[in-house]
């Protein structure tokens, strides 16, 4: 199982990566995400939701703005907010008996998380999210401010007028199933953060870029509102 993979090179990664010494990709070091892994995955997501859970979920199917595996990227955020704990089975079955502080503080909050409100792909947050990509991946750069200094939250402004935003960001990887995973066990952050964004019933909208990055190989920006700005 593709999850055996993550489990035997998880804790690494995440070490070298927020340290900011990170220099090859997620890809390189877990071996690959291949198609008969995808194949693994899905039949574990068809064990722990229904058909109709996963077409709620899958938000973004008819989002023509955005990549195949950015809409991965937000039917998995949906499918961890509409059951946490078939979540957990599915997409991070082998670490459920980790003794780490972080996968086990996750595993009690999605224990927690039922039928949380869906995050919807919204064109103009992708935009806001494809700029911040793009800008980081020409300047090497990981941070939340553009490289003007504007902060994160007048940039999504400019783009889409929420009234609660937040961002992630996620380097190193081009595949939502590392991406998801990785900001949901959110190590060696604290306050959750990651994690807290993509479980906040605030949200309802969404905005997914992946782009390569002179640094990380690849930069993964996530940008999150609620749905003030539909109404403006």
């Amino acid at each position: 199982m593709i999850h055996i993979t993550m489990k035997k090179y998880f804790f690494t990664i995440t070490l070298i990566f927020v340290t900011a010494l990170y220099t090859s990709s997620c890809t390189d070091l877990f071996g690959g995400f291949f198609e008969d892994d995808e194949a693994v995955l899905q039949k574990d997501i068809d064990k722990y939701f229904t058909q109709e859970q996963q077409d709620k979920a899958n938000t973004a199917k008819d989002a023509s703005y955005i990549t195949k595996e950015e809409k991965k990227v937000i039917f998995y955020c949906n499918l961890a907010r509409l059951d946490g704990k078939a979540y957990m089975n599915a997409m991070l079955g082998d670490l459920q008996n980790s003794d780490d502080y972080y996968v086990r503080s996750l595993v009690e909050t999605l224990d927690t998380i039922k039928d949380l409100p869906m995050l919807y792909p919204n064109e103009q947050l992708c935009k806001a999210a494809e700029a911040h990509a793009n800008d980081m991946g020409a300047t090497g750069d990981f941070t939340h401010d553009s490289s003007d200094g504007t902060p994160y939250n007048k940039r999504i402004a400019k783009y889409y007028k929420g009234k609660y935003t937040s961002e992630n960001l996620a380097g190193g990887s081009n595949e939502a199933y590392f991406i998801v995973n990785l900001l949901l066990i959110d190590q060696y952050t604290p306050s959750y953060g990651h994690r807290k964004n993509i479980l906040s019933k605030k949200f309802s909208r969404i905005g997914v870029a992946i782009r390569d990055h002179a640094f990380y190989t690849y930069i993964c920006v996530q940008d999150f509102s609620d749905d003030a700005g539909d109404k403006k």
